[in-house]
């Protein structure tokens, strides 16, 4: 995900989970500390809430997949499975 969170600017991320992440903040880590690319991934993510695009994904992966799915009753002889992970969009 690291491309995407800064709109391609040279950023990366951690994705984990609550437990995990209260563990973390117990030190302080660092890296390049580019004050550039911080600002760029900042603003990117200030689009995203703002413009609701995690919301819009949801919407649009559930619309995709439910697409999906009718072309594979149409289609099953070529199509044999659809798949795809449930995630709720934050709010």
């Amino acid at each position: 995900m690291a491309k995407g969170i800064g709109n391609d600017i040279p950023l990366g991320a951690v994705v984990t989970t609550p437990e995990i992440a209260k563990v973390l903040t117990r030190q302080r880590y660092y890296s390049c500390g580019n004050p550039v690319c911080t600002a760029a991934g900042w603003a990117v993510l200030k689009v995203i809430e703002k413009e609701k695009l995690q919301e819009n994904a949801f919407v649009v992966r559930s619309h995709l997949k439910e697409r999906l799915k009718a072309l594979k009753d149409k289609y099953d002889e070529v199509i044999s499975d659809v798949r795809g992970q449930r995630f709720r969009a934050s709010s």
